[in-house]
């Protein structure tokens, strides 16, 4: 089995200050990625992002993920290549079509491959100092120049997605693909076949291209509490993934169905989680590593040992009952983790 980094994806739902606290914590147990999520309206990913910066020496930071519609891609541009010099060359970019606050900010997602070929095309062109025009139905710019010299003009970009198209155009233009939430042999061989079918259309090896398990993950010594913690994302990702879910080797609760049907299928928060409080077990583990230390370890191990494409394992981490985040970070690394993790 190849070598596996391991990284955190965290919400910036928590004050700033136990966020940055949460990124030393993460650098210190040897986690080499941190991504923050853009969700919502929710503290603002890259301004955290800046702060854990300046509290940390080696962790690579970035967003995961953001997206064209709701951020200007050439200020994403911008904003990244700022994150790269204050953080001494440590950036890296997740970018995405989906965004949890499109609702809010009257945004319609259209044409999300064509937006995301375009704005990675606009990140790039700005960062190695070209003066640029797009006139896409989405991204648009003109005669736009970084008013700044980027660090580096080649950060690494990353796409997160789960459709087909998106990594699609993963394996076609993209230094990494973040295929998120996504823990079945099925789904992980659904997305290497669209991956490697992106890569060879455009003349690329796809083993150049860095691959990220994305997962949900509570450690615990109950299992069943494990489960509960991450049962609310995993009932979202149900969701969101219904034009996936046969690719994924999932089927649909009946239940689960009947309920999302009559709240019109919202998002919103409490609407799923009240959906998805019945999620049977067997449908929470296709969307992360939840359960003791020997089980999780367990999983971990198959899904790499089955796909050990794979070169990145980024968890985002929940709290048991009555517990702490920090605590699924320790265990996650100190009992699950199949790799060494220390800094050199």
């Amino acid at each position: 089995m190849a070598e596996v980094e391991y990284g955190v994806g965290l919400p910036p739902s928590a004050p700033v200050a136990d966020l940055v606290a949460l990124a030393e914590e993460v650098e210190r147990l040897g986690y080499r990625y941190l991504w923050v999520n853009d969700e919502r309206l929710e503290r603002d990913p890259f301004t955290v992002l800046a702060a854990m910066a300046q509290r940390t020496d080696r962790v690579r930071l970035g967003p995961g993920v953001t997206n064209p519609y709701s951020r200007h891609p050439a200020l994403i541009a911008t904003a990244t290549a700022t994150l790269d010099e204050l953080s001494g060359g440590r950036a890296v970019l997740g970018l995405g079509a989906g965004g949890t606050n499109h609702r809010a900010l009257g945004i319609e997602r259209k044409a999300p491959v064509t937006a995301l070929r375009d704005a990675i095309e606009l990140v790039r062109d700005l960062w190695a100092g070209s003066t640029t025009t797009v006139e896409g139905d989405v991204v648009r710019a003109r005669e736009a120049k970084l008013d700044f010299a980027a660090q580096r003009p080649q950060i690494p970009i990353y796409i997160g997605g789960r459709g087909p198209r998106v990594l699609e155009l993963s394996g076609e233009v993209a230094d990494g693909v973040i295929v998120g939430n996504v823990a079945t042999r099925e789904g992980w061989a659904y997305a290497l076949d669209r991956i490697a079918a992106g890569a060879a259309r455009a003349g690329r090896d796809v083993g150049e291209i860095r691959l990220t398990a994305w997962l949900y993950a509570c450690v615990a010594d109950d299992e069943d509490e494990a489960l509960d913690a991450i049962r609310p994302m995993a009932a979202t990702s149900v969701v969101t993934s219904r034009p996936v879910l046969g690719e994924l080797g999932i089927e649909m609760p009946d239940d689960f169905r009947a309920r999302m049907e009559a709240r019109g299928w919202s998002l919103d928060r409490e609407v799923v989680a009240e959906a998805g409080a019945k999620l049977p077990p067997e449908v929470v583990h296709r969307f992360g590593i939840a359960g003791t230390p020997d089980s999780c370890r367990g999983r971990l191990a198959r899904l790499l040992e089955a796909f050990p494409q794979i070169s990145q394992v980024a968890i985002v981490p929940f709290a048991p009952r009555g517990g702490a985040v920090v605590s699924t970070l320790r265990r996650f690394i100190d009992e699950v983790a199949l790799e060494p993790v220390a800094w050199s």
